[in-house]
């Protein structure tokens, strides 16, 4: 019989869903919040799961996203409920990791017919030791000077299912750290007895010290780049202002918890595999280990490979997200005193207009050039603020990088702003010759398709070695809509040209280079529907064409 987990808390609902199964001949288990129900997955595993999409503390959408992210349970279907009957939160449900996704207003017969199709598809299997992969509850270490703050961060953190302690300086958080198990710390920048990056590198050198790492999130007050650049470069995974919406906040921990639990999977499962190696070596004749050997080596080359790219991946977004907040930031630090001064200079412009017929036939020659003069830098501070203003514009087009919202942008904008960023790049050594089509109005994701122009352009850019030319080069054909980059720099092999777009392969010096940026843009076009092509000859530069569907 067939054993489902329904995780609900409105115990009306609980007791209708229940009864529903239980008349269908399923056996039914019940919990009325996300930890209950991974306290139940750690005894048992079911063969489905129905979920809540709104859940007390950890949400439904986070609690699919733990249960894929576990070896021993990603093979079990999940079934999201929800009352929000609209396209975005079954969107979110489904990208959460559900398999399936039904109204509470639907009928009972269309949700036990999902329930049947869904467990025609169960793949549930204990792939490792239980023990080994049970669920538990992260434990978050909050430090914070402020009794009103750490106890308002400590109840949210609670909330939203951690177990929570506090410490009021570095000195007793260190204390702490050193005689119990943290998984994640969320740290005031500046605290008593320390502040910014020193009190980062303490708990990065504790950190190493540790048999249970955690993840460090600071919280600045001031949220300066300067100050918070500071911070990362000492060794924090995360930096955010106490400013935010306490969500943002949550979403940060909640993120840096994922990929901690991730790395931790995946050595276990790599550990593992190592043991499984070593067991074949024991009790296999030397020409059998040896085959069994290089299988393995394979199989954890292929693991390692994939892990690598997924993790540079993640952050490689964290950081364009983080570069576009940073971008917006500055843009509208910016736009507020250039207002100001735009303004008044205009007003002192009129102001002259206004006396210099009245005071100009009593000047003498002198005085009237220099009121000429006068007029002419006035002038020339016009068009220099002009240029700022366009600047601001462009830098704010740019800041649209952590957009996920796939919608209608001006690719000549987007194409203009990454040309702004990357102008320190060009000098007066490289040449942009423009060539848009006129009609650049494209459907598509404006944040990773800007990822992908600044990948291209970049490389276009280390291409050319000394004097050169870039030209871009935009149309819509048909139903398609292609950006040409091509370079004059010394061009690509042949023969390595088929393994520009595989992770991590680069012509690049040792240390200038990832080999992510094509395989990511690859990635990000095909998203799109599209293709990205190239054409190059040794010693005359390369071509590469980004082909995507303008409207969607």
């Amino acid at each position: 019989m067939d054993r489902i987990l329904v995780v609900e808390d409105s115990e009306t609902q609980a007791l209708r869903i229940c009864h529903l199964l239980e008349e269908g001949g399923f056996k039914v288990d019940c919990a009325d919040k996300a930890d209950s129900a991974l306290s139940k997955l750690n005894q048992e595993l079911p063969s489905l799961v129905i979920t809540d999409y709104h859940l007390p503390g950890i949400s439904g959408d986070e609690l699919c996203r733990l249960i894929r992210m576990n070896v021993n349970t990603r093979g079990i279907p999940i079934l999201m409920l929800t009352s929000d009957e609209t396209t975005q939160a079954e969107q979110q449900g489904l990208e959460s990791g559900a398999d399936d996704y039904v109204w509470k207003s639907a009928a009972d017969e269309i949700l036990l017919i999902r329930v049947q199709t869904l467990l025609k598809k169960s793949q549930v299997q204990a792939i490792v030791d239980q023990e080994e992969t049970r669920f538990t509850t992260s434990r978050i270490l909050v430090v914070d000077d402020s009794p009103t703050y750490q106890e308002y961060i400590a109840m949210e953190l609670q909330r939203a299912g951690y177990q929570v302690d506090t410490a009021a300086t570095g000195k007793d958080a260190l204390e702490k750290l050193a005689l119990q198990s943290f998984d994640g710390v969320v740290l005031d920048m500046i605290l008593p007895d320390m502040n910014g990056a020193e009190m980062c590198r303490h708990f990065v050198a504790a950190n190493r010290t540790l048999d249970h790492r955690f993840v460090l999130l600071m919280l600045t007050g001031g949220e300066a780049p300067e100050e918070m650049n500071s911070v990362l470069a000492a060794g924090a995974d995360d930096v955010v202002g106490k400013s935010k919406d306490i969500k943002i906040i949550k979403a940060r921990l909640r993120a840096l918890m994922r990929r901690k639990l991730l790395y931790e999977e995946n050595q276990r499962i790599i550990n593992e595999f190592k043991e499984k190696e070593i067991a074949l070596l024991r009790i296999r004749a030397e020409k059998e280990a040896a085959e069994e050997r290089a299988a393995l080596a394979d199989q954890l080359a292929q693991t390692n490979r994939e892990l690598r790219e997924t993790q540079s991946q993640l952050v490689q977004s964290a950081k364009m997200a983080s570069l576009g907040e940073l971008v917006a930031g500055v843009a509208h630090e910016i736009n507020n005193p250039l207002a100001f001064v735009i303004s008044h200079l205009s007003t002192i412009k009129d102001g002259i207009s206004g006396v210099l017929p009245e005071i100009e036939p009593r000047l003498s020659d002198k005085s009237r050039s220099k009121m000429n003069k006068l007029q002419q830098r006035i002038q020339d501070m016009q068009s220099g603020l002009e240029r700022i203003k366009d600047l601001v514009i462009k830098l704010r087009t740019f800041s649209r990088l952590d957009e996920g919202e796939f919608k209608q942008v001006n690719i000549q904008e987007c194409i203009e702003s990454v040309l702004t960023l990357l102008q320190y790049r060009l000098q007066d050594r490289i040449t942009i010759v423009r060539k848009y089509g006129g009609d650049d109005i494209i459907s598509c994701y404006p944040g990773p398709f800007n990822q992908v122009v600044m990948n291209v352009i970049s490389n276009a850019i280390d291409a050319v070695e000394g004097q050169g030319v870039i030209t871009i080069t935009t149309k819509k054909t048909g139903l398609n809509y292609s950006i040409s980059i091509a370079d004059t720099g010394k061009g690509i092999p042949e023969d390595i040209q088929d393994r520009i777009f595989e992770p991590f392969f680069t012509t690049k010096p040792m240390g200038q280079g990832t080999g992510l940026g094509l395989s990511i843009s690859y990635g990000i076009v095909k998203k799109h529907g599209g293709e990205i092509g190239i054409e190059s000859e040794p010693g005359k530069g390369t071509n590469m064409i980004i082909t995507i569907p303008w409207k969607r």
